[in-house]
């Protein structure tokens, strides 16, 4: 149902040209998330066995999964606001028109931006932060910053995802078609 709803936001070939390059974009960041996760499941896997059959497991595997897992996860948000698939309930809007849920989903969509937009910010300096303070994992001593740096492109996808979707649901809200 949402799919007819939504019909009218799919942008005029006119300007499909940015939005066409942020969404492979945004597909192409959460498939390297999808690869990164694969690879962390093999290492876990390697892990396990080494650990059972040859007492041999990967040193500092715990640390890897963890860093890994942070940067894998944040890399499917952009896509998730890029597709307008996070999570919603629409039972308690479903007596409203489109207009009425296109508003709604525009303040949403705003505040995602500025929180995103305001996190991407913090994220970057904390990783400046990290840097000067030499931070490190206990086993295997990678520099903690570059974890939280590789975070903040994600972030900062999000930030341009929930730009343009806020574009879409005002445009709807304003009744204006792109």
């Amino acid at each position: 149902m949402t799919e007819k709803i939504f019909a009218a936001e799919r942008p005029s070939p006119q300007r499909r040209g940015a939005v066409a390059l942020l969404s492979d974009i945004t597909t192409g960041w959460a498939l390297s998330g999808a690869l990164v996760f694969c690879l962390l499941v093999a290492m876990s896997l390697v892990s396990i066995v080494g650990r059972k059959l040859f007492a041999a497991p990967v040193v500092g595997d715990i640390e890897l999964l963890m860093m890994g897992c942070a940067v894998a996860s944040a890399s499917f948000l952009p896509l998730c606001e890029m597709e307008d698939n996070h999570v919603r309930v629409d039972a308690l809007t479903s007596w409203m028109g489109v207009r009425g849920r296109a508003v709604l989903d525009a303040i949403s969509h705003t505040l995602l931006f500025l929180a995103s937009a305001l996190i991407t910010w913090r994220t970057g300096l904390y990783v400046l932060e990290m840097q000067e303070n030499t931070e490190v994992s206990t086993l295997l001593q990678v520099p903690l910053w570059i974890p939280v740096l590789l975070i903040v492109p994600s972030l900062l996808l999000l930030t341009l995802a929930a730009l343009y979707r806020t574009t879409v649901s005002a445009g709807l809200a304003l009744g204006v078609r792109s």
